[in-house]
């Protein structure tokens, strides 16, 4: 059964749990509603979850990412240090070396998991870190250039770096992004989208 929500405009179809909005920039953007978290798709193809993004008032997330492990290598670079050191130590060194490893792969792993690159249709936004966390956030209008790159070591970790220039001449960057051509794609898409508004104004 499929019903039109008349204060949303949503499309709604019982069934399948599926429902499809119309915007006006002619992207049809479609969310799967499973489990009790929700995901926004775009034509472009991509889906992410909108989990721990505080979302406006019709506002898409295009993308919503957390940064690779690679972006705290010298972290687990030394967690692996005391792992090392403590196999040569027999099984005290081993339980030494747990105990200072782990603690480290934890810090980690949730700074990790509280950062992230995000990227809507009206704005994007990073939020790094946990104890010196770095926070920062511009609109798609503000938006004048992407550069991007990729050592080898980032591409053994499959990650890389987006710079985002702004209009007034800061630049912003975001390290150890998964996917970063297509973020930075996905960036490029909505600010030329955005240009060509203003053009026909």
């Amino acid at each position: 059964m499929r019903r039109i929500d008349k204060q949303t405009n949503i499309l709604l179809c019982s069934k399948t749990n599926i429902w499809c909005k119309e915007r006006p920039n002619n992207y049809k953007y479609i969310g799967l509603i499973m489990a009790g978290e929700t995901s926004h798709k775009t034509g472009m193809g991509n889906s992410v979850s909108t989990e721990g993004i505080n979302t406006m008032q019709g506002e898409m997330v295009l993308q919503n990412r957390h940064p690779g492990w690679g972006l705290w290598w010298k972290l687990l670079a030394l967690a692996g240090f005391f792992l090392l050191v403590g196999l040569s130590g027999g099984l005290e060194g081993i339980v030494g070396g747990l105990i200072f490893a782990a603690p480290i792969v934890g810090y980690v792993a949730f700074a990790r998991m509280q950062s992230r690159y995000i990227v809507t249709d009206e704005r994007i936004k990073m939020d790094i870190g946990l104890i010196r966390s770095q926070s920062r956030e511009y609109r798609i209008s503000d938006v004048q250039g992407i550069d991007t790159s990729q050592s080898i070591i980032a591409k053994l970790f499959g990650i890389g770096d987006i710079a985002v220039r702004t209009s007034d001449g800061t630049q912003i960057p975001w390290r150890g992004v998964p996917d970063h051509e297509e973020v930075a794609r996905t960036i490029r898409e909505h600010q030329r989208q955005y240009d060509s508004s203003m053009d026909r104004k």
